[in-house]
């Protein structure tokens, strides 16, 4: 008796040229016949694909869809990461498998005498969670009229997710639930043999071509004003050995023309809030939790482009770990040089009246106010603020000096920790 891999046995059902199934029911071989034997085929091919992804340690999952991700990842199940404040945002990457080319046509160069200088594949969208998408290509020939590579451009949490506040330092993860989406969406283009399978383990090994990469974290500044403080200083005081800060759209860049690496700063709860429809959280997230944690949240964005991926010898999906991955985001973040100060506001001065702030802040800071303001302006601003609380006739029991902070404390500080109940509601890919 032949003993047969389930790969073995998936590439048999999977041949387009089976019209019918040999089966022995322990009387004798019998042949059925393709009306009869289509149903069955159905049923071992998709029981032998899940054998032969189980075979190479490739965790299968239900995909039934929920009322979140209804093109999406479905949660593992799987122990909830003990600090995932940072993600990895953009990724632009190549795997590689045999395929038909995807229908996305072709751009090319003609000279004025009519010959085809270049040509270059376009790229279309695989539709992800929530109206996300990322932008795939197929690449390379065999000479036989399938592409060899499939090249993925795009915010891979967002894509799996619907959003991008919180995700996932686990690029062999999001690379293969992303590359899933795409093969459910694109499988007519990809079951020329056993390849999407093959390509699954090449994924989880990290046998993939890594070409770009985001790495971001969030910092928790209290509050919106101060989160807006914290990028003015910057704007005005960051630098690196290469130049100062800039500032566009009220996102601050550092090296912001680099070919090699950028970072960049900005106020995640006015982007998700923004009118931008590319940029705002959608409206199915709106009261899970997501929209409320995001306030006073500063985003660091690291992006490492392809020559400085290559000086760090880094090429693959399986030379950035999770550990690997903080390492070179705390590298570059030490590159930026900030000496000044930021003042952050601190949510009692958000609420009061803004013709007794200053008076508040210096009172904060341990100033005797009646030696410093009038006698009439002492005793208006000592009304206004015993109404919220604050007496100024005595000094604050801690004078308090840290609304006046150093900048680089912020992003050297643990960056916030992602509630336990965003995992629970399948809000994050992990």
């Amino acid at each position: 008796m032949s003993i047969f891999e389930p790969t073995e046995i998936l590439e048999f059902l999977q041949d387009e040229a089976l019209d019918c199934l040999p089966i022995d029911f322990g009387m004798g071989q019998v042949v059925l016949p393709a009306d009869v034997s289509g149903g069955i085929k159905d049923l071992l091919t998709n029981y032998y694909k899940e054998q032969a992804l189980t075979a190479n340690g490739v965790e299968v999952h239900d995909t039934k869809e929920s009322s979140l991700f209804p093109r999406s990842f479905v949660p593992s199940g799987k122990a909830f990461p003990e600090n995932s404040a940072g993600m990895v945002d953009w990724f632009r990457g190549e795997v590689s498998f045999l395929h038909d080319p995807l229908p996305a046509g072709t751009v090319l160069s003609i000279s004025p005498d009519g010959e085809v200088e270049w040509e270059i594949v376009k790229s279309i969208q695989a539709r992800g969670s929530h109206e996300s998408s990322l932008k795939v290509r197929s690449s390379g020939g065999n000479g036989l009229g399938q592409a060899t590579s499939l090249l993925i451009d795009g915010n891979l949490c967002k894509f799996l997710q619907g959003h991008n506040i919180v995700g996932s330092l686990d690029l062999n993860f999001l690379v293969l639930n992303a590359f899933k989406v795409i093969v459910e969406e694109y499988g007519d283009y990809f079951g020329v043999s056993s390849a999407p399978d093959i390509a699954y383990q090449k994924i989880k090994n990290g046998d993939y071509l890594v070409k770009m990469i985001d790495i971001n974290f969030l910092y928790d500044v209290k509050n919106d004003a101060s989160v807006e403080s914290w990028l003015h200083a910057a704007e005005m005081n960051a630098r690196t050995r290469t130049g100062r800060a800039l500032r566009d759209k009220g996102t601050v860049y550092i090296q912001k023309h680099s070919r090699r690496w950028a970072i960049k700063f900005y106020n995640k709860f006015r982007e998700v809030n923004s009118k931008s429809k590319s940029h705002r959280l959608n409206d199915a997230f709106r009261g899970t939790g997501l929209d409320d944690f995001v306030e006073g949240k500063l985003r660091a964005e690291l992006r490492l482009m392809p020559l400085e991926l290559k000086d760090l010898q880094i090429f693959k999906g399986s030379d950035l770990t999770q550990e690997r991955l903080i390492e070179l985001y705390n590298k570059y973040m030490s590159k930026i040089e900030m000496k000044n100060n930021a003042t952050l506001l601190d949510s009692e001065l958000l609420e009061l009246p803004k013709t007794v702030h200053s008076s508040y802040q210096l009172w904060r800071q341990g100033a005797n106010l009646k030696e410093l303001l009038s006698k009439r302006t002492f005793f208006r601003h000592k009304n206004i603020l015993l109404t919220y609380g604050v007496d100024i006739n005595f000094p604050p029991v801690n004078p308090e000096l840290n609304n006046v902070i150093p900048l680089l404390r912020v992003i050297e500080a643990s960056p916030v920790q992602v509630p336990q109940d965003f995992y629970e509601q399948g809000l994050i890919a992990c």
